[in-house]
């Protein structure tokens, strides 16, 4: 059997299960009142059990670290690819993005206040995900200028920008995700980060 067809090996799945139960947890409680016993009894399972995978609290986030930007990466990129126009793309980019955060809100929150910093290992892990954000935004803006959609004389530079100020307010966005007026907020939001505000 193939590298790419092999079934995961019961301590995969095991580990898999174990980062998916953390990352629920620490959703919910955040990263310093979580404790090792926490993720534990929610397995099933003995402190041993859970030292055996992994050595610290520490190196338990930075597998649910991994795990989530992963799965967000691969959200994202489907998502991207189902849309059709330049403009429907970037729209699906956002609203994925929103999307995951609005699930783990409390998880985002520590990643992105103060427990990511604290470890090189997570922080690499996030530069390789902004990397990915600003070639696919790049790509898609490249896209744009040549099928007349977009007038960008440099894509990668206001991708940056793009991914920068949907970072400064996509946390503002959170609280109406599920109103009726969203997709119009997100709609004026991305016309004024594509087009600016000067007729």
């Amino acid at each position: 059997m193939s590298v790419r067809g092999r079934k995961p090996k019961p301590k995969d799945e095991i580990r898999d299960k174990l980062v998916g139960l953390a990352k629920e947890i620490f959703a919910k409680y955040g990263f310093h009142k979580t404790n090792i016993n926490d993720i534990a009894l929610a397995g099933g399972r003995g402190k041993s059990t859970l030292y055996y995978y992994f050595s610290s609290k520490e190196d338990i986030f930075k597998a649910v670290i991994e795990s989530e930007l992963g799965d967000l990466r691969e959200n994202i990129i489907d998502e991207v690819n189902l849309a059709k126009d330049p403009q429907s793309k970037i729209k699906a980019y956002v609203l994925t993005r929103i999307n995951f955060l609005s699930r783990y809100k409390n998880l985002y929150a520590a990643i992105r206040e103060q427990s990511i910093s604290r470890f090189s290992y997570g922080e690499s892990i996030r530069q390789k995900f902004d990397l990915m954000e600003v070639q696919l935004l790049t790509n898609i803006l490249i896209d744009g200028v040549k099928k007349g959609h977009f007038k960008i004389t440099e894509p990668e530079f206001a991708a940056t920008g793009f991914i920068g100020a949907l970072r400064g307010v996509q946390f503002h966005l959170l609280s109406p995700i599920k109103k009726k007026g969203f997709d119009k907020t997100l709609d004026s939001l991305l016309e004024i980060l594509l087009f600016g505000l000067i007729k």
